[in-house]
């Protein structure tokens, strides 16, 4: 597949994919946060009508108190047949306090043996399924007790006790319908929204619209485990149902939606996300194709040229007017080009006197080991001449040239390294006689560790050459290893001229090339915490620390011996 269809694939895939990817996440968002509200104010619905319920008791018990002051007032006159009466100002105000509630179908007044002595509206009652439905609750002291039967009527009761005597019931009986409307007050909020209230035994008393009785049962059940907020199936339709006590009246308020219905724009705006995502993604593989275009064309262009370059053709140029990263490609490649051309003929040249220089340099070169089997030579013919100094000299030379010249080994014992140093200081010092003293001191544990090989020689020879040859007296070196802090240390001391900071400086920043070039393999070896530290002062002497790791390591000597 070429370049050009693999990013306009590539394009419209995450084109699809980011904005498939917003659109259901803000869908369901949007989904979330509004469906989330709705059932709050669902919640809050119920709160209302949980407030107007107890609103209205407290108002119904001011008037059945107003009313059992009246009715069973200690003075009030009884007839023959023990029935009290009214006067007709008692009457009047009975009548007064009952039409300020239009919720109150009747009022019932029963006296101690539960029979009706006065009621407000001439009705039937049946007091035995009445008193039926209370059971227990029939001997509750001033308490309210609701009733609701099964033709819809609602009463409430409440028994009048004096110094634990009975003295009879106050009886209201409610219009449903009105009473309905006071409680439930049209608060829903929702197309279909069911609201009803159920007494403690799961009997409706009110709702705005009739309820299944499978559909309540599911409700009530739900509602009975715990749960205030659900959701729930019935007839394959989904429904979110709330509920809410009142301790008052032991009442439940429930409130039924069914989901659809929660939010019934949701279909709306999934409709709108769905056409948004298909223009988007329609705009997306026009603007792919354009974008991959775009960027193929000088590559194709590119991609001709070099293959014309990599059969041998560098005359090649691209052309290009664009200043974005495929032009400042093209750029590089036609300076490339240029540069090919060019290091072609550099080094045709260049080989022709890369020969001419290898020929004169082989008729130049001297075998280091003729020169030290000529030394051998030159030591036999003193010593048979009984120049026994002359002959150690040689000796001593000859093991130099010997140990800088064999194997290949880049790190060799301590004791070796002492061994060059010595012979080097000892040739110092037939040439400077007593201007020179040394002094070498080694700790026994030291000598096996392994340290780079001609460590010690670029030091020795700097403090021989700068430090103690200006001066007339002369002076000395010493050399100190010891195992320190877990580390080998080797001192390099000499009282010499010594030096000032800014040639320490110079040093350190590569300008001293000997000591810099042992600083430089000492932490390619072993890292960057080891290395070397000087200390000097001008007219006081110069030390150079060498700090190196205690690593044990086999070392093969192929060309010296270790005696």
């Amino acid at each position: 597949m070429s370049l050009w269809k693999k990013m306009s694939f590539t394009i419209i895939a995450v084109i699809v994919l980011i904005t498939g990817l917003c659109g259901v996440i803000s869908y369901r968002t949007v989904q979330s946060v509004i469906i989330q509200n709705k059932k709050e104010e669902m919640g809050n619905m119920l709160n209302l009508i949980d407030m107007n319920i107890t609103q209205h008791i407290e108002t119904l018990d001011r008037l059945i108190d107003v009313i059992s002051d009246l009715v069973f007032a200690p003075n009030k006159m009884i007839n023959e047949t023990g029935v009290k009466i009214f006067g007709e100002t008692e009457l009047f105000i009975l009548e007064q306090e009952i039409n300020v509630f239009p919720s109150v179908k009747n009022l019932y007044a029963l006296n101690q043996q539960d029979e009706i002595f006065y009621q407000y509206k001439m009705s039937q009652i049946s007091l035995e399924e009445l008193f039926a439905q209370l059971g227990e609750d029939k001997v509750k002291q001033n308490k309210n007790i609701w009733i609701s039967l099964e033709d819809g009527s609602i009463f409430l009761l409440r028994t009048i006790w004096v110094e634990g005597e009975k003295k009879g019931s106050i009886v209201l009986e409610f219009n449903p319908e009105i009473f309905m409307q006071l409680l439930i007050n049209n608060l829903s909020t929702f197309h279909h929204q069911i609201t009803l209230i159920t007494d403690k035994n799961g009997k409706v008393i009110c709702s705005n619209t009739s309820v299944p009785a499978e559909y309540l049962n599911i409700v009530k059940e739900r509602y009975d485990t715990g749960e205030h907020t659900f959701q729930f199936n019935w007839s394959n339709v989904s429904y979110f149902a709330c509920g809410q006590y009142n301790g008052i009246t032991g009442w439940r308020l429930f409130s039924i939606v069914a989901t659809k219905d929660i939010f019934p724009q949701l279909q709306l705006l999934k409709n709108r996300v769905i056409t948004i995502t298909a223009i988007s993604v329609l705009m997306g593989f026009l603007i792919s194709f354009l974008l991959a275009w775009t960027i193929t064309k000088p590559l194709k262009e590119l991609s001709k040229a070099m293959e014309k370059a990599q059969s041998g053709n560098f005359d090649i140029q691209v052309h290009t007017n664009q200043k974005d990263e495929i032009g400042s490609l093209i750029q590089s490649y036609n300076f490339m080009l240029g540069e090919i051309k060019r290091l072609i003929h550099v080094v045709t040249e260049e080989k022709m006197a890369q020969k001419t220089a290898e020929l004169n340099a082989l008729q130049a070169q001297i075998n280091p080991h003729f020169l030290y089997n000529t030394l051998d030579t030159i030591n036999w013919m003193l010593l048979a001449r009984g120049e026994d100094d002359i002959s150690d000299l040689i000796v001593r030379l000859g093991e130099l040239l010997k140990y800088s010249i064999s194997g290949a080994n880049t790190l060799v014992p301590l004791q070796e390294e002492v061994r060059y140093i010595r012979n080097y200081l000892e040739i110092q010092k037939c040439r400077m006689e007593e201007r020179l003293e040394y002094a070498i001191s080694i700790e026994e544990a030291c000598n096996a560790y392994p340290c780079p090989k001609l460590l010690l020689q670029p030091l020795v020879e700097n403090a021989i050459k700068h430090g103690l040859e200006p001066l007339a007296r002369g002076g000395k070196v010493c050399i100190i290893a010891v195992i320190d802090q877990g580390e080998l240390k080797i001192t390099v001391i000499d009282d010499g001229q010594g030096m000032e900071a800014e040639k320490i400086q110079d040093i350190l920043l590569d300008k001293g090339v000997g000591l810099n070039n042992v600083e430089k393999r000492i932490k390619l070896i072993y890292g960057q915490s080891y290395g070397l530290r000087i200390h000097s002062q001008k007219n006081n002497g110069t030390t150079v620390e060498i700090h190196l790791p205690l690593i044990v390591e086999e070392i093969f000597h192929e060309d010296y011996d270790c005696r």
